[in-house]
């Protein structure tokens, strides 16, 4: 650290001696080392990203190693605690699975992740194709022993024949009509299904028997029919 200093007494001749060691120091051997450090610097920056992209690139193949696991567990109807084994299995075989999302309950978010991003993918192909759609609801109980609701569309993926997709399992706050055809609207919009879609392309309605749910003047099946008028139940 050091400071340039003027000689002179008047204002004058200090400013011409300041001007007079700026040119000097631009010519100076000095002002020639500190560019070569500025251009390094710069260098160094481009080293530094060059390696924060090899390591996002490395704990992204680890990530997508555990998310491998977790899938196999889900589409082979394994219990999710046998993640955690897997994954120490394939470290024994050589694999690099990282350090984190090695418990079941890691697997248990990634699987639901990795769900609701098909749900997302299916509804996207069903909406974008007008696809005419089924909806089929039935009743069951959840295991914190409340009424629930299985929601299943029908609908022709990718110009395919239609089948049954199981879309969500709807908690219900009552078993009233106005209860379950809310719950069953509000999980439709959730899922990605509009208001404007549904009116022109639910075409289909189906449910058990119970009077709630086909009940001549307030059931669920005579409500939506009211509402949606290509709706046949």
């Amino acid at each position: 650290m050091f400071k340039i200093q003027s000689s002179g007494s008047s204002r004058p001749t200090a400013l011409a001696s300041l001007r007079n060691k700026i040119r000097r120091h631009e010519m100076s051997r000095a002002h020639e080392i500190a560019q070569e450090l500025e251009l390094t610097e710069k260098g160094g920056q481009d080293l530094l990203g060059n390696l924060v992209r090899a390591v996002s690139d490395t704990v992204l193949a680890e990530t997508n190693a555990v998310f491998r696991t977790a899938y196999y567990l889900a589409k082979m109807n394994r219990p999710f605690s046998d993640h955690d084994d897997l994954i120490e299995l394939q470290e024994k075989n050589g694999v690099n699975m990282g350090t984190s999302l090695h418990s079941r309950f890691s697997s248990t978010k990634i699987v639901e992740h990795i769900a609701k991003k098909m749900q997302t993918k299916i509804v996207d192909s069903i909406v974008s194709s007008s696809s005419k759609l089924s909806v089929l609801i039935d009743e069951a109980t959840s295991l914190s022993h409340k009424s629930a609701m299985i929601v299943n569309v029908k609908a022709s993926l990718d110009g395919a024949t239609p089948e049954f997709v199981f879309l969500d399992l709807v908690e219900l706050e009552s078993q009233r009509a106005e209860s379950i055809e809310e719950a069953l609207l509000n999980c439709l919009d959730t899922a990605g299904f509009s208001e404007e879609w549904l009116q022109n392309n639910w075409i289909s309605f189906v449910s058990d028997g119970a009077s709630v749910m086909l009940g001549k003047n307030s059931g669920v099946a005579t409500r939506l029919t009211t509402r949606y008028p290509n709706l046949f139940t």
